[in-house]
């Protein structure tokens, strides 16, 4: 927690182990793709709504780039399997029922297009600072392009990128 406090990456940027991440992932062909989606229960009366929190791109290395928006949806981040579990976990057993479900999202129209090929490249905004801003990013696997953005609601917005 300590390297956090000292680390001088602006609030809005990509840290650069983040941005070491993406660039393992270049090159890479993309096999399947989930979503983590939290269920958002409302008090009764209320309708509830679920918000994607954690996007899984599984490779053919066998590895997977998980992206978040974290709980508090004020940045997109590199996730982590523990931190997802954890944070499933402490849902749980705050409210009784699963709020965190894994839904296989690899046969949407919007993925289908990009399966099998090579990401490319993952596209960043420069902030004034030469950063880059962790709010979108650009999955671009040549034939499709997807952006990733924080949803003006919670969680994380997918949507086919058109020049």
């Amino acid at each position: 927690m300590e390297s956090n406090q000292q680390d001088p990456t602006p609030q809005g940027c990509f840290k650069i182990e983040e941005l070491q991440t993406f660039q393992t992932f270049e090159g890479q062909i993309l096999q399947d793709v989930y979503y983590y989606m939290w269920l958002n229960r409302q008090p009764e009366g209320e309708p509830s709504y679920r918000f994607i929190y954690y996007l899984e791109l599984l490779f053919d290395s066998h590895e997977s780039l998980l992206l978040t928006s974290g709980e508090d949806s004020d940045a997109i981040h590199v996730g982590h399997t523990e931190d997802l579990l954890g944070t499933a976990e402490r849902l749980r057993e705050l409210h009784g029922v699963i709020t965190i479900q894994r839904v296989h999202a690899g046969n949407f129209p919007l993925w289908q297009p990009a399966l099998v090929h090579p990401l490319e490249a993952i596209r960043l905004s420069k902030h004034e600072s030469g950063l880059y801003l962790n709010d979108a990013l650009l999955l671009d696997f040549g034939r499709q392009q997807v952006l990733v953005q924080l949803s003006a609601r919670d969680g994380l917005e997918l949507s086919v990128y058109e020049n």
